[in-house]
């Protein structure tokens, strides 16, 4: 868990420094595949726990905890124990969980992302069921004066809403 929390951590203290995001204009699916190719996948590493860039997933399906309509959903990133693992088992059942879970909110003028808290719960939920995921609630405000990046984390029952607040100016 530690080296989890190292490299994404690391990783999000490198995006808010990164002087291409100072000025930027982009949506979550920018942030989320800039972040993954420039930042994260710079921790490869055979002795780490991420070995390869394949175990990292964007738009992918994780389980959902009870109470959810649907079997599966699809997160923003996941991080896999194994280079090209998936939630699924050989008959079709949605079973295997990840290492981590990373999901993005970034609010922009005129568009903040109402669905902030809906995440939050999801990622509560999901945390508190599988003990040892990671869950990391990343959130983007361009909206203020200075923008700022901000992490929230969970693990178990336990979450640290102000894992990471840096301004990104």
């Amino acid at each position: 868990m530690p080296d989890i929390d190292d490299i994404v951590g690391a990783s999000l203290l490198a995006i808010a420094s990164d002087p291409h995001v100072r000025q930027w204009r982009a949506k979550e699916r920018d942030w989320v595949n800039y972040f993954t190719h420039r930042h994260l996948f710079e921790h490869c590493s055979a002795a780490g726990p991420l070995k390869h860039v394949s175990q990292i997933g964007i738009e992918v399906a994780v389980s959902q905890p009870a109470g959810y309509e649907k079997l599966t959903v699809a997160r923003d990133l996941v991080w896999w124990a194994e280079p090209g693992a998936t939630c699924w088992n050989d008959t079709w059942e949605p079973c295997n969980h990840p290492l981590a879970i990373l999901e993005w909110k970034v609010h922009r003028p005129g568009h903040r992302n109402v669905k902030v808290s809906h995440e939050r719960a999801w990622l509560r939920a999901y945390c508190a069921w599988q003990h040892t995921v990671l869950g990391y609630a990343i959130e983007v405000d361009g909206c203020s004066p200075v923008a700022t990046l901000s992490c929230a984390r969970f693990l178990g029952a336990t979450e640290n809403l102000a894992w990471i607040r840096v301004d990104l100016a």
